[in-house]
């Protein structure tokens, strides 16, 4: 095996244990304080961003030269406010709305948009494993939001929607910054995504009141939430770096081990309790990202046969 290929798949597991982690420590966080989505979001992006990037500029990195390439700087904009704030607001919001192990399952549906979207642009009709994977989706979405039964749906509309949403942020950050991160560096990318993001929403939330919001915190939760931040922060660096060193499909397959790792956690940890139909949702989502993967692994096959 490559050692490039070695690192990708480090990062990747890595950083789908550490998110997977996070989910759970959030939702933790949303039961013992008052604090709302917006306001941990915008504690979280701003100081994640500040110490990525102050750790570059000491480490001699010019994390700077991005803002003299107007184009490249648009793009990053882009990318901070529709994929990193985006995608981590939706998925930070069906966390407080409903529960972590739920967040990160919607968020597994973003492998099969990326198929979807991949098959469209190039006009291409999905494999027989990608419409595989797109059916066992759908049947893990419809047993996670209904638990079997249409008529009795146990998630809300605004959990629905915002789960949704999620799994749109999850596919636009996955393809948008490759250009980016291909010519300046995965930590620069996440560092100013993470400051601008955080800044847009601060902006956006004018209720928030930092001496407010700190004053209730005591040591055990202020605790939590550095390393919660340092979690998810990690997280994320791991996650798009690995795009570096693999495909967007084998990322996807290998993140896998996210709700997995929430789920043992929530069950344990927060006495989580899951209905039957909604564990086999999950498991089909899983399944769905597994087929994917599928057609990929047997290219790779091929080639080291007759190379």
């Amino acid at each position: 095996m490559k050692r490039s290929r070695q690192i990708g798949l480090m990062m990747i597991i890595s950083g789908a244990t550490l998110w997977g982690i996070s989910g759970p420590m959030i939702q933790w966080l949303f039961q013992k304080t008052s604090l709302t989505s917006a306001d941990y979001l915008v504690i979280r992006l701003i100081v994640a961003g500040i110490i990525l990037l102050s750790f570059l500029f000491l480490s001699k990195h010019d994390v700077f030269t991005i803002w003299k390439h107007p184009g490249q700087a648009f793009q990053l904009i882009i990318f901070s406010v529709l994929g990193m704030l985006g995608a981590q607001y939706a998925f930070i919001e069906t966390v407080y709305i409903s529960n972590a192990v739920t967040a990160t399952l919607f968020q597994f549906l973003g492998p099969v948009l990326i198929m979807v979207w991949v098959a469209t642009l190039n006009r291409k009709w999905p494999s027989s494993m990608q419409f595989m994977a797109l059916f066992a989706a759908l049947a893990g979405v419809y047993y996670l939001i209904t638990d079997g039964s249409v008529q009795d749906i146990v998630l809300s509309k605004k959990a629905i929607l915002f789960g949704g949403l999620t799994a749109l942020g999850f596919m636009f950050y996955t393809l948008h910054p490759a250009s980016l991160i291909k010519r300046w560096g995965t930590s620069i990318v996440v560092g100013w995504g993470m400051l601008i993001g955080g800044i847009v929403l601060y902006v956006a939330n004018p209720g928030f009141n930092l001496s407010e919001i700190s004053g209730s915190f005591t040591l055990q939760i202020s605790f939590m939430l550095l390393l919660i931040i340092l979690s998810g922060t990690i997280s994320f660096v791991l996650y798009i770096g690995s795009l570096k060193y693999l495909s967007a499909v084998e990322t996807s397959l290998l993140s896998s081990i996210e709700p997995l790792v929430a789920a043992i956690l929530s069950i344990t940890w927060l006495n989580e309790s899951f209905g039957m139909y909604q564990l086999l949702g999950g498991a089909f989502i899983v399944m769905a990202v597994i087929f994917l993967a599928i057609p990929e692994k047997e290219t790779s096959a091929m080639k080291e046969k007759f190379s």
